[in-house]
């Protein structure tokens, strides 16, 4: 016959013999392959002055820089620092990282203390007595402590944590995403601004021309030489042009105003950028992740893959929950009707054992479950393909446009070139009177029409080389930190948070 001790110790034994041989159900993830292909587009053909591309080459986390523009990195600095959505997301990092460690607690014992005081009167009913036959009035004390720990014998509760550990990678990534993309909306908005910011310029000094054409238009028509009609054709031509001024000043604001947002002021707090084109330089040479690293750098594939993490190990969860669980379960506490003597061996009461239970009959709602998670999983795949098939798609789309934009460009450029010159002959022709006021307005229209698609082109080029670091990825993996972190001067938000109590911050343990 086992005595308690005895009993105790095989008890003991039986439940680390259990933990021992705990399985955890559901599919054991593993990272999807790497895509095999070697190359984002069928061919890649340099010409002309496009940055040259470098495959294999290490992409910068201030890659910007490349672009050589003092005021640019100013902006990206301020943004990096002030923009709201960026903090948002780091401080989502910070609380699915609490979060994952109050579901990984759950795999610990849990250990709580209790005491109770209570002044209870009995009667004779609970003797199986006349109510009034007995009575008693009497004190209650009580102290002690509850244990309760799940053995996780199918590792239900380890495929939970697994589940909450994917869901705080997929937080991180998120946030790397948000970095990333904030970096190339500071850089393709600047690149923007300073656009329109040329085409006003270009279109100021044609309505200045235009006045000039206009003024002397009216004095050649009071001095007989052209008709009422040519200086009406003139002054349509100026104001019309004129009247292209506002919609190009409205998109600057506009432009200028999304600045302000990106690094986190309101339009009155933000000082117009003094960016050009002319300050920007295209970098010569441009680097390029390989196919197979593309995967394991970009953030929204990464965020994709820990989406089908969760999915898998949710399969694991809703399996567990259809097979018996174990909880080792403890008691120990002292009760008295004094309180002198809760300290006395003979106030001692203590259990200690196992629970078991297994579902039975639950409707095919826990089948029904599993096979929800199977298909989720199932989705979470097919997403992600189809996140990588986006990603290698959005390379592919910026290396082509890199290939076309300086073709494209050399062509524009050429085009006012010949708009230049075909605009002071027919200027110096109207003058000598062997061309007519609306063939010199046609070529203006040319002129005008050319010069700001050349404008346009020169800034494709910078939005597309921008455009290209970010499908790659944006370098965040070479950042002497990780910005998906808090800085350490910013863990709390701007807006006061209440302070935890005295008693809260020594049961931090909790």
């Amino acid at each position: 016959m086992l005595t308690r001790t005895n009993q105790g110790r095989t008890l003991a034994v039986a439940t680390l013999a259990i933990l021992a041989t705990g399985c955890a159900v559901g599919p054991n993830f593993e990272r999807p392959q790497v895509p095999a292909a070697e190359r984002y587009v069928p061919r890649s053909v340099q010409s002309g002055d496009a940055p040259s591309i470098t495959y294999g080459a290490a992409i910068a986390a201030d890659w910007y820089t490349l672009f050589r523009s003092d005021a640019l990195n100013a902006l990206v600095h301020e943004a990096l620092t002030n923009n709201p959505d960026l903090d948002a997301a780091r401080h989502g990092l910070v609380a699915a990282q609490a979060d994952l460690r109050a579901v990984a607690g759950g795999a610990l014992p849990q250990v709580d203390a209790n005491a109770g005081a209570t002044r209870s009167r009995y009667n004779g009913s609970l003797l199986l007595e006349p109510a009034n036959a007995l009575t008693a009035v009497g004190n209650t004390y009580s102290m002690g402590a509850t244990l309760s720990y799940p053995l996780d014998l199918f590792g239900g509760i380890r495929r939970g944590i697994e589940s909450q550990a994917a869901v705080t990678d997929n937080v991180r990534h998120q946030a790397l995403n948000t970095y990333i993309t904030l970096v190339n909306q500071v850089v393709v908005t600047a690149f923007d601004y300073a656009r329109v910011d040329a085409q006003i310029r270009v279109t100021q000094a044609l309505i200045g021309d235009l006045r000039d054409q206009l003024e002397l238009t009216a004095r050649l028509e009071e001095a007989g030489k052209i008709a009422h009609s040519d200086t009406l054709l003139a002054q349509t031509q100026s104001e019309s042009t004129a009247a292209t001024l506002p919609g190009l000043q409205r998109q600057r604001a506009a432009f200028s105003n999304a600045l302000a947002r990106l690094t986190g002021k309101t339009p009155a707090e933000f000082a117009a950028p003094s960016v050009t084109l002319e300050d920007f330089s295209l970098p010569p040479s441009l680097p390029v992740s390989l196919p197979s690293i593309l995967v394991r750098q970009r953030p929204d594939v990464l965020a994709a893959e820990d989406q089908l993490h969760q999915a898998s190990a949710e399969v694991g969860v809703a399996t567990a929950a259809r097979l018996p669980a174990l909880t080792l379960s403890g008691q120990f506490s002292q009760q008295a009707n004094k309180l002198g003597d809760l300290s006395g061996s003979a106030a001692n009461v203590w259990s200690f054992g196992l629970d078991l239970a297994a579902p039975i009959l639950h409707g095919g709602t826990l089948s029904a479950r599993q096979k929800a998670a199977e298909a989720r999983y199932a989705q979470a795949a097919a997403l992600y393909r189809s996140t990588v098939t986006g990603a290698f798609v959005e390379v592919g789309d910026s290396l082509q446009a890199l290939e076309m934009d300086s073709a494209s460009f050399a062509a524009y450029r050429r085009a006012l070139d010949s708009a230049r010159a075909s605009r002071e002959l027919a200027a110096a022709q109207f003058r000598a009177g062997t061309v007519t006021q609306l063939q010199t307005l046609i070529v203006e229209q040319q002129y005008q029409t050319a010069a700001l698609a050349e404008v346009q082109a020169r800034a494709q080029r910078f939005a597309d080389a921008a455009s290209l670091i970010h499908a790659l990825g944006g370098g965040w993996w070479n950042a002497p930190q990780d910005p998906a972190q808090l800085a350490a001067a910013n863990t709390r938000s701007s807006i006061a948070i209440p302070q935890a109590s005295a008693m809260s911050e020594e049961h931090s343990h909790e």
